[in-house]
């Protein structure tokens, strides 16, 4: 039967659950600011509306005959696609149990509750909070405590750093609160998996690597499985199984990040969100990795229609699969190659390199966005990843001309 769908988000990470719900013949509104969103010529209507504007979401929504909402790989949506299902009466989960999971601060307030391993840390709405009883060595991570893709997130070793930082993090923040935390070093590694009626679910672990660009902390390559210790990775699943039974949603994709030391066996969560992982983890490498079609499990839950997810992970397999980005310098793209090389190695599910083009302009690097690709990858193993990945890097070669005349190629760690 068709259904009348309102996605919350025109992104990119929204393309794949429009596109499934649209080959089911359902009809698909998309709610979005205006904007070069991909999703906006795809959707069959569009309500323009800022996401934060949530009563009149419910107001467009409602006139509209919608009969499901649904979001994906993106925080600052899910609060939103929340107190729509609430206040209309369809199947979701609740604004509070989105926020627990989504804002940062109530998020670390259940760690605490339930002894779930997390950095120490504290609340701050003021920039000039007295930190004299923060007990925690430097250096300090300071967020803002909604935001998403590391908007406002800044490492400080010291106090005049804190101070400048902790205003841009406030901010940022819609709540316009931040939370500053201890660093804890570790190798990071998501874990996502699948809740229905508060049962958490594994998908799969997969490690995290990251470009070393000082305090700029953008992740250069997502990896699954995880080579991690498993009975370290075990006692992650009983801390996600722990939060998804005291919050108890009714159904969501989950994407968590941990910070593991392999010498002690400690780890620290950094966050954990009722959304899929966004480049493509929930969409493509999930699928590659399990056999498990998530996005699928999410759209027929949001429509109200009956999910056997039991079976669906009975039949899980286990692959491998990643995403591999690169930045470029500033400057001016001079020349390209080996893109359609790349495209055509079997073991490449995707490269999304449209805007790698001679004369395309490189901005100077700021955050997660600044990352060029990615380029999905799959395997029948982690060690064969290991080496498609490496075959990937060979395989492009692109030159910026910086400003200043000097040329630079694709950094990829």
């Amino acid at each position: 039967m068709s259904r009348n769908l309102l996605i919350v988000g025109a992104g990119i990470g929204q393309v794949f659950l429009l596109k499934k719900a649209k080959a089911l013949g359902h009809k698909v509104t998309v709610l979005t600011l205006p904007g070069d969103y991909p999703c906006i010529d795809m959707a069959d209507d569009v309500i323009y509306c800022d996401v934060f504007d949530r009563d009149k979401a419910v107001a467009e929504a409602k006139a509209r005959g919608i009969d499901a909402v649904v979001s994906d790989q993106n925080d600052l949506m899910n609060p939103t696609v929340a107190y729509i299902a609430e206040k209309l009466g369809l199947p979701g989960n609740s604004f509070a149990q989105v926020q627990c999971y989504c804002n940062k601060i109530a998020f670390r307030n259940n760690c605490d509750k339930l002894g779930i391993p997390a950095p120490r840390h504290v609340a701050v709405s003021d920039p000039d909070f007295d930190f004299a009883t923060f007990d925690a060595p430097f250096p300090w991570i300071v967020k803002p405590a909604d935001s998403q893709s590391s908007v406002g997130v800044k490492r400080v070793d010291s106090l005049e750093q804190l101070r400048p930082a902790l205003k841009v993090a406030i901010e940022k923040s819609f709540t316009n609160e931040a939370i500053v935390e201890e660093f804890f070093v570790g190798k990071e590694i998501v874990c996502e998996g699948f809740i229905e009626s508060g049962k958490f679910r594994l998908l799969a672990f997969a490690d995290r690597k990251y470009f070393e660009l000082g305090d700029l902390q953008i992740p250069s390559q997502t990896l699954f499985p995880s080579r991690v210790d498993p009975e370290i990775l075990a006692r992650v699943v009983e801390c996600e199984t722990k939060m998804a039974a005291l919050v108890d949603p009714n159904f969501a994709i989950v994407h968590a990040e941990y910070l593991v030391n392999e010498a002690t066996g400690e780890f620290r969560v950094v966050e954990s969100a009722l959304r899929g992982g966004g480049v493509y983890i929930s969409s493509h490498l999930v699928p590659l990795a399990t056999g498990i079609d998530v996005d699928d499990l999410l759209l027929k839950k949001a429509l109200g229609e009956p999910v056997d997810v039991e079976s669906a992970f009975a039949a899980r397999k286990d692959r491998a699969a990643g995403y591999v980005c690169f930045l470029l310098g500033e400057g001016a793209v001079e020349s390209v190659s080996g893109i359609e090389e790349l495209k055509s190695l079997a073991f490449v599910n995707a490269a999304f390199l449209d805007d790698m083009a001679p004369g395309a302009r490189i901005e100077k690097l700021a955050h997660k966005g600044s990352r060029k690709g990615p380029i999905l990858v799959s395997a029948p193993n982690r060690d064969e990843l290991d080496r498609y990945v490496e075959l990937v890097q060979k395989s492009l070669k692109i030159i910026v001309r910086g400003p200043s005349g000097n040329a630079s190629g694709a950094i990829w760690e």
